[in-house]
């Protein structure tokens, strides 16, 4: 294959179609981080339902909060792989499509088992998009901005989740039924995504990898507006072991890990933020109030990521989140434990919670909430890109489930402090990954990074 297709493409300006992609692909992880965030708003809802009366129990809360994690840890691996054979565009559509008939079923669910498999099926879903949406910003991107945009499109999530609890909070007064209407909202945007994001055209990098020069020849046109020649090649080899291979061990081991070591910490603390704040001493109304502002400062956090993951690097921005997340929790944890709960609500300690958690939804989203959408995208060639972003996402579901099934046991038989220190070490294991196994990748195109 000639060098001009990457040339081309990673010095090309950004135009319309690249922001196109990325906001359509964006949308989607916004739609993800708004379904997977208001299960949290549902749950303080139905637990008081007699069919949904299991919720109420630990192991029935921490089973309906990572259900649709639990179909993410199979959509994103067996998803990501058919994206690699079949191409980028296929999956695109697909996922979209289950995305918008499943939120359909979960807004009717009659019971607790009926929801929880319906959520399950999202999940396979939601677990596609995560492979997908990157995939195809990553191979149109430039590689002065690939960061920022991948970036953007992660940022969408944080926007999602903090419009989740807004709605949450909202609709409340609609009663025992209002938690049908979180979930059924997003079936509008879902559908207008669907339509919109025909009109994507493959990814070229696919197209000249799996041999189709002349289809990757036309997008190129399109997107640089000169003509780059493209040599027939051979299909690069689509395999899951390609990921172990020596080349690829390191950035392998190192993805699962520092993305499963922040998965166990944020999706704990993310989706049970209400029932946290409860623990505090905040009222019902209040507690899911102060998790919309909480979530709220995430998005900040996303976008000093945008501002600076091109600049500082990827690396670094990670090492400062997990930082923040580790100090964060620690410092909660210990109030937890050594404070009285009568004490909570004195203005001091507060002060002090409140500054703790902003701490830690501020650095989590600047660092590896971020660049958990990047390092992947950047450490592994065309062949199995998506793969390797299933993969990560795979591995990282496991790390949510763990912290999700895990917080509620911990809570209920230790108490709050001890499922909080509990994360603080998941926070300190993603430091320490990212400090030894991490790999810079900013300003380098995707086949100088990975050798293609």
């Amino acid at each position: 294959m000639a060098d001009s297709i990457y040339t081309s493409l990673d010095t090309a300006e950004v135009k319309s179609i690249h922001y196109r992609i990325t906001a359509l692909s964006a949308v989607g992880v916004f739609l993800d981080g708004f379904d997977i965030s208001i299960i949290g708003v549902a749950l303080t809802i139905i637990t008081a339902l007699p069919s949904f009366s299991f919720a109420s129990t630990p192991l029935g809360k921490g089973l309906m909060a990572a259900s649709t994690t639990i179909g993410m840890l199979v959509g994103a691996i067996v998803f990501g792989y058919i994206t690699d054979r079949r191409g980028r565009k296929f999956m695109y559509l697909w996922d979209m499509i289950i995305f918008v008939v499943f939120t359909a079923a979960i807004a009717l669910a009659y019971d607790y088992w009926s929801l929880l498999i319906f959520r399950i099926i999202l999940g396979l879903a939601i677990g596609a998009d995560y492979s997908i949406s990157t995939t195809i910003i990553s191979e149109f991107s430039p590689k002065q901005s690939r960061g920022k945009l991948l970036a953007v499109n992660v940022s969408a999530w944080w926007v999602g989740s903090a419009i989740a609890f807004i709605f949450g909070y909202l609709l409340l007064p609609l009663g025992v039924n209002s938690w049908r209407w979180m979930f059924a909202i997003g079936i509008i945007p879902a559908v207008a995504v669907l339509i919109l994001r025909r009109s994507v055209p493959e990814s070229p990098r696919w197209l000249a990898n799996a041999g189709r020069a002349e289809e990757a020849e036309s997008i190129l046109k399109e997107i640089t507006g000169a003509d780059s020649h493209v040599e027939n090649t051979t299909a690069g080899k689509v395999a899951f072991s390609t990921l172990f291979e020596k080349r690829f061990i390191r950035s392998t081991l190192f993805v699962g890990l520092f993305w499963f070591a922040y998965d166990v910490a944020f999706y704990g603390i993310g989706l049970f933020t209400p029932t946290i704040l409860a623990i505090f001493g905040l009222s019902h109304s209040n507690a899911i109030l102060g998790s919309a502002v909480f979530a709220s400062v995430a998005v900040i956090g996303s976008f000093l990521c945008i501002a600076t993951v091109d600049s500082w690097g990827r690396k670094a921005v990670t090492i400062l989140g997990f930082a923040g997340m580790s100090v964060s929790l620690l410092v909660l944890s210990i109030v937890a434990i050594e404070v009285p709960k009568e004490a909570f609500t004195s203005a001091g300690l507060a002060l002090l919670i409140a500054s703790m958690y902003i701490l830690f939804q501020l650095t989590q989203t600047w660092g590896p909430g971020g660049t958990d959408f990047i390092f992947p995208q950047e450490l592994f060639p065309t062949s199995i890109r998506a793969t390797g972003q299933g993969w990560g996402t795979s591995v990282s579901r496991i790390g949510a489930i763990l912290g999700l099934v895990g917080f509620p046991q911990i809570v209920a038989y230790a108490g709050l402090g001890y499922g909080l220190l509990f994360f603080f070490a998941f926070a300190v294991v993603g430091l320490l990954a990212t400090i030894f196994l991490g790999t810079e990748t900013k300003g380098r195109t995707l086949e100088e990074i990975t050798g293609e």
